[in-house]
């Protein structure tokens, strides 16, 4: 499940991140993520937290659908393999070049790598 500050408060009425993900994984939730804007995320499978970095845009354009295009990556790179924070940072980085641009992600997986190389990390 992947959910905001907001949602994430809304749902459990706590607003610490930790304790949230600690009390949805409770309720059957098996990988928690929750997106902290400029402050990255952080996800829990019931055991560890892992604290993804967010990557620092060249400029914001259009933030609408950066929490969906963050579920797609970590989704996407989870079925293909990779650990909870291989896929949590493809996530953030996939996130980073959406918020870029106007309108759907619109990059590939070689841009992707290329933001996780390059790019400054916020926190």
């Amino acid at each position: 499940l992947k959910v905001n500050e907001h949602e994430m408060e809304v749902l459990t009425g706590l607003s610490d991140p930790h304790e949230a993900a600690r009390k949805l994984h409770e309720w059957g939730v098996k990988e928690v993520l929750v997106t902290l804007g400029s402050m990255g995320s952080l996800i829990y499978d019931g055991t560890d937290f892992y604290r993804i970095p967010a990557y620092k845009p060249g400029q914001i354009v259009d933030a609408t659908g950066c929490g969906d295009t963050y579920t797609i990556g970590y989704l996407y790179q989870r079925v293909s393999g990779a650990s909870i924070e291989e896929a949590g940072r493809f996530a953030a980085a996939m996130s980073t070049l959406k918020i870029e641009k106007s309108g759907p992600f619109c990059g590939n997986k070689e841009d992707v790598i290329r933001c996780m190389e390059t790019a400054e990390q916020m926190y």
